[in-house]
């Protein structure tokens, strides 16, 4: 029986980027939803919202777009290009594509400019996720947008954020990420102090 406890879902989750063919039901596509309704946010303020995007004439805008806005940025870094390491322009046809966006004034004040309402999408994000790993789906967050057209697709406020777009589904891949050990990334008691044993 695979293993699907918290420690392994979050050891075996990776970034999905190519998917096959393939019905997502409807339950699942809720489950996934209320892990991000279930997500932490500051004070409880809820900020994030989702869109569910169905239609297929949404999504193939939306891939329109997911391929103009890889060509823009390939202006500027060579890594975008066709032939670059993140040149492959996501699949947002053949997944299920839950677009997150949040209300900033939903946020806190303190003592900086507050962006909590930002955390709490990136943790809802987090949560559909791994909810989507344990159901068994590839999945992968999207956050390479011209962002000012896909709130027009989307019919999404100016003033509010548009984070990216969350897709899952079947996936047409398995790739292998490792991380950097413990002892290069933790310190104790202070930056850089000795690091963790």
């Amino acid at each position: 029986m695979k293993d699907t406890s918290v420690g392994a879902l979050i050891r075996s989750r990776r970034a999905v980027r190519k998917f096959k063919e393939g019905i997502v039901p409807d339950a699942d596509v809720n489950e996934i939803l209320e892990a991000g309704r279930w997500a932490p946010s500051p004070a409880n303020r809820q900020p994030t919202r989702f869109i569910w995007v169905k239609s297929a004439s949404v999504k193939r805008q939306l891939q329109e777009l997911a391929r103009e806005s890889k060509e823009l940025s390939s202006y500027w870094d060579p890594i975008f290009r066709p032939d670059g390491t993140s040149g492959l322009v996501n699949d947002v046809e053949r997944p299920e594509v839950i677009a997150v966006i949040a209300d900033p004034t939903k946020s806190l004040t303190n003592v900086h400019a507050d962006n909590g309402f930002e955390w709490a999408a990136a943790m809802a994000i987090y949560a559909m996720w791994l909810r989507a790993s344990s159901l068994g789906y590839g999945a992968v967050f999207v956050q390479h947008w011209i962002t000012e057209k896909a709130k027009r697709i989307l019919n999404v406020p100016l003033s509010w954020t548009f984070l990216g777009t969350f897709t899952f589904g079947h996936a047409a891949e398995a790739p292998v990420v490792d991380r950097l050990p413990l002892d290069q990334l933790v310190s104790v008691d202070r930056f850089p102090g000795r690091p963790r044993p």
